[in-house]
């Protein structure tokens, strides 16, 4: 499968119709993972963050004192890359207090969907977004570059001058999609490599 989409929904189960709808308009796409419980749901997303996923995530959860946007950020505390989809069946204004509105609206890669008229269409422009996007993604550039070319995930990439430690490419993928402070360091030296480079190109 080329990426995963996880379901954190405590109505919801793998029989939904959205998720058959999604399977059957997505061959490519793991959609096996539908989790009731939000602790079991972000455990499994905080432990496959070197995977491709977009993650769905009820804002409410009933007879739980967490809500989606507490699993939102307990995700931002370990990576910015991953793509997120806050759902409620309810109207914002009504539902969702304006500050966590507000709050939601200052992340990356964060959508809304909003349940009340289950309109798949709105679900399938939400998932083509996201995989148009992560076309251009360095982190999935990699990841599809390193299926292509399997003999280069263990050639050296980076070695960090301060401890020696050397990085592989399939390294710094992990390194990458975890958001450490190697993957951060290691994309801002090659994008400002690249920048260098195209400059003294026009030179």
């Amino acid at each position: 499968m080329d990426f995963k989409i996880v379901f954190i929904d405590d109505n919801m189960s793998e029989t939904e119709p959205v998720i058959q709808n999604i399977r059957k308009h997505y061959k490519d796409a793991d959609c096996n993972h539908v989790f009731q419980n939000p602790d079991k749901g972000l455990e499994y997303v905080l432990e496959n963050l070197n995977s491709k996923m977009i993650v769905f995530i009820d804002w409410n959860f009933s007879g739980h004192y967490k809500k989606g946007i507490d699993l939102l950020k307990e995700i931002r505390k370990k990576t910015s890359l991953l793509y997120i989809v806050i759902m409620s069946a309810n109207q914002l204004r009504t539902d969702i207090p304006i500050e966590s509105i507000v709050e939601m609206m200052n992340e990356e890669n964060f959508f809304y969907l909003d349940r009340s008229n289950d309109d798949f269409d709105s679900v399938i422009s939400i998932i083509d977004r996201v995989r148009s996007q992560w076309s251009t993604k360095f982190d999935c550039v990699l990841e599809q570059w390193l299926l292509r070319h399997p003999e280069d995930n263990n050639k050296e990439a980076f070695s960090e001058v301060s401890t020696g430690k050397t990085f592989t490419w399939a390294d710094i993928l992990v390194e990458l999609r975890q958001q450490t402070p190697i993957g951060k360091s290691f994309e801002q030296k090659l994008n400002e490599y690249y920048i260098y480079q195209l400059n003294r190109s026009k030179k």
